[in-house]
Parts: structure tokens; C-alpha cells; sequence
């Protein structure tokens, strides 16, 4: 039980502080090019002095934010069998996202970032254009990778949704929010998948995010009072 109190109070504050890493690197990432505008985006990228830095943050925020899914996800395996059931679920797409996200990040932090400097610092003529070309097909790469990563987000939200709602250790609005959450980030990966970083794909991912800061706090301060008594 002492183990369990632990984890939860881990749990917490690994989301709290996963949500503060997170709005921090958002802040310094570059965003004023419109992401599927490639020769424009590729620009504000190379400018960049931070790029790489930024992805391991927003890498280590991640990482955080999953730590508490997990704590959650395994104080609701103490429910009934249709809670434990969606909470292991849920356990194990959250793991499956973060492999994916650190993959991305890779590629986006890492590749992408040397393709694009290799792209600007190219004489023009047949280098750059091959240089343009590399970094266009990393960029597709990560493209694929964001959309298969808010899919398995979705699917980690919308499991320990239902298993909030289905359990009775924490409130069902806080599990309804988890579910709404998990449906728009399902779809927010589809179309990510099929039309990249474009506005349709923000249809879905913009209300999603919200909701699960507005899931991922409420997780946290409940965790942190049911700590105790566990």
C-alpha cells in the first residue's frame, strides 16, 4: 500500500510537471510558418538555435505526462474486471505512444533538423534541390510518426476513460472528459495521417489538447488526494 501511495504522488507531480515542460518548449519552439508549407517552415526551422533542445524537452514532457497515465491506469487495475480491463489497456497504449513519440522526436529533433541547415547552407542548383528533396521526405516521415502517435493517444485516453467510468475511484466527469479527449484525438490522427500538420487536422487536435490538460490535471489532484489513503 505504501508502494501504491507512492506512486500515485509520483504520478502527480510527473504530470504537473509534464504539462509545465510542455507549455515551456511550446513557447520557444518555432511556429510562425504554416507547418505543411515546407520551404517556409524549413526556413524558421534552420534559424533556430534551440531546435534540438527543444525536442528533448518536449520529449522529457512527454515522458512525464505518460508516467502519470500509467499511475493512474494502474490504480484503476484495482477496480472491477471491466476497469482493470480498459486500465491495462490503456497502460499498455501509453507505452506504445511514448515509443512513437521518441521516434518522432528523433527524426523531427535530430533529422530533420540537420536536412534543413544541410537544405539553406546548399549553393542553389541541383545540391539544393536534392538537399529540399531529403528533407521533405523526413519531413513525411514525421508526419506519419505524429499521426500514429495521437492515435495511440487517443486510444490511451479513451481506455482509462472508460475505466474512470467504470470504476469507482475517481469522479465519471473526470472519465467522460478522457473519452471525449480520446475520440478527438482518434480523429485528429486519422487526419493527420492523411492531410499532415494542415488546419483540418487542428479541428480535432485543438479541442483535444484541452481536454486533456483539463484530463491530466484533474487526474493529478485527485491522485494526489487519494495517496493518503491508500
Amino acid at each position: 500500500m505504501g508502494s501504491d501511495a507512492t506512486l500515485l504522488r509520483l504520478g502527480a507531480v510527473a504530470g504537473l510537471a509534464g504539462i509545465v515542460l510542455q507549455v515551456a518548449m511550446d513557447q520557444v519552439h518555432p511556429h510562425q510558418a504554416q507547418p505543411n508549407d515546407s520551404a517556409a517552415a524549413f526556413r524558421e526551422y534552420a534559424a533556430s538555435g534551440m531546435w534540438t533542445d527543444v525536442h528533448i524537452g518536449q520529449y522529457l514532457g512527454t515522458l512525464l505526462i505518460v508516467l502519470s497515465l500509467v499511475a493512474l491506469a494502474q490504480s484503476l487495475s484495482r477496480q472491477g474486471s471491466v476497469a482493470r480491463a480498459f486500465s491495462r489497456a490503456g497502460l499498455l497504449t501509453a507505452v506504445v505512444a511514448a515509443a512513437v513519440f521518441t521516434v518522432q522526436m528523433a527524426v523531427d529533433g535530430v533529422a530533420l533538423g540537420s536536412a534543413v541547415r544541410a537544405w539553406v547552407s546548399a549553393p542553389p542548383g541541383p545540391v539544393q534541390t536534392s538537399a529540399f528533396e531529403v528533407a521533405e521526405a523526413i519531413r513525411s516521415l514525421e508526419k506519419g510518426l505524429s499521426g500514429f502517435f495521437h492515435l495511440s493517444n487517443g486510444l490511451t485516453l479513451l481506455a482509462l476513460g472508460v475505466a474512470v467510468v467504470a470504476g469507482r475511484a475517481y469522479s465519471r466527469w473526470l472519465g467522460w472528459v478522457g473519452i471525449v479527449a480520446g475520440l478527438a484525438f482518434l480523429l485528429g490522427g486519422v487526419v493527420t495521417a492523411r492531410t499532415g500538420f494542415s488546419p483540418e487536422a487542428g479541428v480535432f487536435l485543438t479541442p483535444g489538447l484541452a481536454l486533456l490538460v483539463v484530463f491530466l490535471l484533474g487526474a493529478c489532484v485527485a491522485m494526489w488526494r487519494r495517496a493518503p489513503s491508500t
